[in-house]
C-alpha cells in the first residue's frame, strides 16, 4: 500500500509532469505566440493538417505555394483518398498525386500539369475561389469575396471594413492564414468536398445572394453589395467616394480625366489646394483648349516633367475673387502630383504665368 504522503508526492509529480508537458505543447513553435491565428495554428497541427519545421519553428508569415495549399485542402476534407495524396512517385513533383484527387472536383487550382504552378505562391483571390468551388460554387474572384463573407470565412485584411479591396485578393496566402481559413470551414461544418463546381452549386441556397439560378457570367457582385452586406455583419463600410479614393491612391493614382468622377472631384480639389475653396468656375471649350494647350508644352518643354501622364481638368480650374482675377489650374501630374498653374491670355494667346507650385502627392494627407 502506497503510504499517503507517497501518494500525495506522486500526485505532486503528475501535476508537474502534466503543466509542464501543457507548457510545452503551448511553446510547440518557437515562433508563435499569442495572436489572432494561435489557436488555428495549434488545431491544424493537432489535426495533422499542418506541419512545422525541424527547428521547432511554424513561420505563420511565409507564403503558401499552391501545392502546399493543394495538400493541406486535401489532409483537412474527409471524402479524399487519403492513401492516394500519400504516394510519391519517382520522376514527378512531390504534389501530383494529390493534384490527380484534386482533378476529379475540377478546383480552379493552376499545377495540376505545370511544376511552376504547383511551387508558385498561390494569392488570397485564388484561395477564395478555391474554396467556394469545394463547396460547389464556381465563382469569379469579386464573387468568391463575396461568398467568403458572406459565410463567415473571412473578415478580410482590413480591421472593421468588408470591401471586395480589403479582402485583398493580391495578397499571397501566408500560412497562419490558410490555418485560419480551414479552421473556419471546420466551424461551419464544411468539411466535404460537395461535387463539381457549377454557377448553382450544390450547398444551400441562401449561401450566397444572387448566384444561385443564375450562370456566373450574368452575376455582378457590385461594391454597394459589399456595403448591404457589411451592414447585415454589423460593419459600416467607409463612404463610395472614400473608398474609390483609396483605390486611386493604391493604383496609379490620377492619370486620365475620366478618373475624376464628381464624387472623387470633391476630395481631388481639397487635397490639391489644402482647404475648401468657393471659386471654382467654368471656362468655355474653346479657352479650355488655348489653356491645355500651353499648360502642356509649359509643362513638358520648360518645367521638363518627362513622358508622364498629365491631367489637365475643365473642372479643376478657378479664378480668385480678389483684383487680382488670378486664373488657376489645378493639374494633375504623373498620377499623384498636384501642380497649381496660373495662366492667362494676351489678345488670342494663351499663355502659362506660373508652374512652379505644386503638392507632391496629393494621397498622401
Amino acid at each position: 500500500m502506497i503510504h499517503k504522503s507517497m501518494r500525495l508526492l506522486l500526485v505532486g509529480v503528475f501535476l508537474m509532469l502534466f503543466v509542464a508537458g501543457v507548457a510545452f505543447a503551448s511553446a510547440k513553435f518557437s515562433d508563435v505566440g499569442d495572436y489572432w491565428a494561435t489557436e488555428a495554428i495549434y488545431w491544424a497541427a493537432e489535426k495533422g493538417i499542418v506541419e512545422g519545421y525541424p527547428d521547432g519553428t511554424f513561420k505563420p508569415e511565409k507564403y503558401v505555394t499552391e501545392a502546399e495549399f493543394a495538400a493541406i485542402l486535401a489532409r483537412y476534407v474527409t471524402n479524399t483518398d487519403k492513401q492516394k495524396i500519400a504516394e510519391r512517385r519517382p520522376g514527378e513533383h512531390w504534389a501530383q498525386s494529390i493534384y490527380d484527387e484534386h482533378r476529379q472536383w475540377e478546383l480552379p487550382l493552376h499545377g495540376y500539369d505545370s511544376d511552376f504552378g504547383k511551387d508558385a505562391a498561390i494569392f488570397r483571390g485564388d484561395v477564395a475561389r478555391v474554396i467556394a468551388a469545394k463547396n460547389g460554387f464556381n465563382l469569379d474572384e469579386r464573387q468568391a469575396v463575396y461568398y467568403m463573407y458572406e459565410n463567415d470565412l473571412s473578415a478580410g485584411m482590413v480591421p472593421g471594413r468588408m470591401t471586395f479591396e480589403s479582402y485583398r485578393v493580391d495578397l499571397p496566402l501566408q500560412r497562419d492564414q490558410i490555418t485560419q481559413f480551414i479552421k473556419l470551414l471546420n466551424n461551419k461544418g464544411h468539411t466535404t468536398f460537395l461535387g463539381k463546381p457549377s454557377p448553382k452549386g450544390n450547398a444551400d441556397s441562401d449561401e450566397i445572394v444572387g448566384i444561385v439560378d443564375l450562370p456566373v457570367e450574368e452575376v455582378e457582385i457590385t461594391d454597394e453589395m459589399f456595403d448591404e452586406l457589411a451592414k447585415e455583419k454589423g460593419i459600416e463600410n467607409p463612404p463610395r467616394a472614400q473608398q474609390e479614393w483609396e483605390k486611386l491612391a493604391k493604383s496609379g493614382g490620377i492619370t486620365s480625366e475620366e478618373q475624376i468622377t464628381p464624387e472623387i472631384l470633391d476630395i481631388l480639389r481639397e487635397k490639391a489646394v489644402g482647404f475648401v475653396r468657393d471659386d471654382w468656375t467654368t471656362l468655355s471649350d474653346k479657352d479650355f483648349e488655348g489653356y491645355k494647350q500651353a499648360i502642356l508644352y509649359d509643362l513638358k518643354n520648360v518645367a521638363k516633367v518627362g513622358n508622364v501622364p498629365i491631367v489637365i481638368s475643365k473642372d479643376l480650374f478657378y479664378e480668385t475673387k480678389d483684383w487680382t482675377k488670378t486664373k488657376i489650374f489645378i493639374v494633375i501630374v504623373n498620377g499623384r502630383q498636384s501642380w497649381i498653374v496660373s495662366v492667362g491670355k494676351l489678345g488670342n494667346e494663351y499663355r502659362v504665368h506660373d508652374a512652379g507650385v505644386r503638392v507632391e502627392d496629393i494621397f498622401s494627407n
